[in-house]
C-alpha cells in the first residue's frame, strides 16, 4: 500500500501549484450469493473503482491523470456482474485477486482555444451504444454499436449541450503495436425545447493495420434518444443500431428500451436482438452475453429515496442452440441516500428448466450492490 500512496502524494504536491484541482471519481462494488437446488451458497463479489485528478492550468487548459482498481477474474468466461447465473465473478475468498492496486490508466491534455471548440491529447476512450439495462451497463465489456477501446493520439471535440456535440479521435490502438484507429460521432439535436428532446448520434469506428487485434476491422451505428415532458407523465424512447463484421459478414444488432413515469409508478423495458451468421457461435460475433434478451419492471416511487421495483427477464444467448434460455423473476429494492449515490438489494428466482450453461445449478440468488459518483 505504501507504495501506491507515496506516488499518487508526489502527483498531488505537484498538481497543487496549479491554479485549480479537480478529483473526480466513480466507485461500484457489489455482493451476491447464489444457491443451488440444495440451497448451498457460492459467494462472490467485485468492486471497479476510477479516479481522476485534475489540473487547470488556466481558463483553456487541464491535465488529467487516472487511475483505476477493479477485482480480477478468475473464471475462464471472463465476466462478471451476472447476478442471477454463475457466480461469474471473483470469489469472496480469493484476497489476491479482490483487493488489486491502483494502476496508471491514462493521462490526458486539454486545450479549449476557441468557444466550444476542445482540441485534446493522450489517452483517449471511446465507445457507443450503452445500454441501460442494468446488469449490462459496463461499457468495457456489453455495447450495442463498440465496446469502450482506447487510443493514444489527439483529437477534437466540438459543439455544446445546446445544438450538439461530435468528437473525432485518431491514433494507436490499445489492442495492437501495429494498428492505427479512428473514431468520430456527433449527437445532432433535432429538438431541444424544455419539454421535449430529440438527439440522433451516428458513429464510426474503424481500425487499420497488418494486425489489428481485435475480430472486426469496423464499428457504425446510430443511436436516438427521445424523451417527452408532460404535466404528470413523463417518456422517453432509447433505440440504437449497430453494424460490425465477423469473418467477412455483417452482424446487425439491434436495442430499443421505452420508459415512462406516470406519478410514483415508473416502467421500464429493454428489448435487444442481434443477426448473426448461423456458421458461426454467437458468442463469438456479438458485445453482450445474449443474442436476445427482453427485460421489463414496474417500480414504485414509495419515497422520494426508496423505490421497489419487479423485474422480469428472458435471456437466449444463441438462437441455434435449443434449450439454453432461461427466465428470471426478481426483486429489486432501490435506496438514494444522496445525489448520484444508490444501493440496490436485489433477489431473484431463475424459472427455467433447461440446462441453460450460464445459469447452471443456480435457482435462487440475492445480493447488493451501490454506486457513487464525485
Amino acid at each position: 500500500m505504501r507504495k501506491i500512496i507515496l506516488p499518487i502524494a508526489l502527483a498531488a504536491t505537484g498538481f497543487a501549484m496549479a491554479a485549480d484541482i479537480e478529483i473526480n471519481g466513480n466507485v461500484d462494488f457489489d455482493f451476491a450469493s447464489y444457491f443451488n437446488r440444495d440451497f448451498d451458497p457460492t459467494n462472490a463479489a467485485n468492486q471497479d473503482i476510477d479516479l481522476s485528478l485534475t489540473a487547470n492550468l488556466d481558463e483553456n487548459v487541464s491535465v488529467t491523470v487516472y487511475t483505476n482498481t477493479r477485482s480480477y477474474l478468475t473464471n475462464a468466461d471472463g465476466d462478471a456482474e451476472i447476478r442471477h447465473g454463475l457466480a461469474r465473478s471473483t470469489a469472496i475468498t480469493d484476497l489476491d485477486n479482490r483487493y488489486t492496486a491502483f494502476n496508471f490508466d491514462g493521462v490526458e491534455l486539454r486545450w479549449k482555444p476557441f468557444q466550444d471548440v476542445s482540441f485534446v491529447f493522450g489517452d483517449l476512450t471511446y465507445g457507443a451504444g450503452a445500454f441501460n439495462y442494468y446488469f449490462w451497463r459496463d461499457t468495457g465489456r456489453y455495447a450495442v454499436i463498440s465496446r469502450d477501446e482506447t487510443l493514444r493520439g489527439f483529437g477534437v471535440e466540438v459543439g455544446n449541450s445546446k445544438f450538439g456535440e461530435g468528437k473525432f479521435y485518431l491514433g494507436a490502438t490499445d489492442d495492437s503495436k501495429s494498428s492505427i484507429a479512428a473514431f468520430a460521432s456527433y449527437g445532432l439535436k433535432l429538438l431541444n425545447r424544455p419539454d421535449e428532446h430529440l438527439t440522433i448520434t451516428p458513429s464510426v469506428d474503424w481500425v487499420f493495420g497488418s494486425e489489428i487485434g481485435r475480430g472486426y476491422g469496423y464499428t457504425f451505428g446510430a443511436e436516438l434518444d427521445y424523451s417527452k415532458s408532460l404535466e404528470v407523465l413523463n417518456y422517453s424512447i432509447y433505440a440504437v443500431y449497430g453494424l460490425h463484421p465477423y469473418k467477412g459478414h455483417g452482424v446487425h444488432s439491434f436495442l430499443i428500451e421505452p420508459s415512462m413515469n406516470y406519478g410514483i409508478f415508473n416502467f421500464g423495458m429493454n428489448y435487444f436482438y442481434a443477426i448473426v451468421d448461423k456458421e458461426y457461435a454467437a458468442a463469438a460475433q456479438i458485445f453482450t452475453d445474449d443474442q436476445m434478451l427482453f427485460a421489463m419492471e414496474p417500480s414504485f416511487n414509495i419515497t422520494k429515496k426508496f423505490t421497489l421495483g419487479v423485474s422480469f427477464e428472458y435471456h437466449d444467448p444463441d438462437s441455434e442452440i435449443e434449450k439454453d434460455e432461461f427466465e428470471f423473476l426478481g426483486m429489486n429494492f432501490y435506496v438514494y441516500p444522496t445525489l448520484n449515490t444508490n444501493l440496490v438489494f436485489w433477489f431473484g428466482y431463475n424459472f427455467s428448466k433447461n440446462k441453460n450453461p450460464v445459469v447452471g445449478k443456480t435457482k435462487f440468488a440475492l445480493g447488493m450492490s451501490a454506486h457513487a459518483e464525485f
